[in-house]
């Protein structure tokens, strides 16, 4: 919901949104920054994302779509991926963190700290930290 508000091109309520995850090749392996949903959201949206979430913003959740699909796509495998750079933990930047399961997860303490409490008085920071996401208590 949103339109052109959103995307800034759209006509009508909907906007067409994408999460933009990096993938960085170095002499020690990949480095990924943010991997958006993840292979168990797209199995299990409804255990793994809010429901309002997912009435509201209808997402797109295609396997071919993650970001594990695409790096085997281009040849790596998920263990290639050595470091994950998570820019915040909302469930659509991080959702795909235990598809990495030998990566280093990176993100400030401040984001941890906030993200490990999951609480707040605002029904948005309630709902942002998803606890059905495992991969975001493994973070360093």
């Amino acid at each position: 919901m949103g339109g052109r508000l959103f995307d800034g091109y759209s006509r009508g309520l909907s906007a067409h949104l994408v999460c933009h995850c990096l993938l960085i090749e170095t002499n020690d392996g990949l480095v990924l920054i943010d991997t958006g949903y993840g292979s168990q959201d797209i199995t299990r949206p409804r255990e793994r994302l809010s429901d309002l979430f997912l009435a509201l913003n209808r997402p797109q959740l295609r396997t071919e779509e993650i970001a594990v699909a695409q790096i085997r796509r281009l040849g790596f495998a998920p263990a290639d991926v050595r470091h994950v750079g998570v820019t915040h933990l909302d469930f659509d930047h991080a959702g795909g963190i235990e598809d990495f399961p030998n990566a280093r997860i990176h993100v400030t303490a401040r984001e941890k700290e906030v993200a490990d409490q999951r609480r707040g008085g605002v029904f948005v920071s309630r709902k942002r930290y998803r606890p059905q996401q495992p991969g975001t208590s493994v973070l360093v």
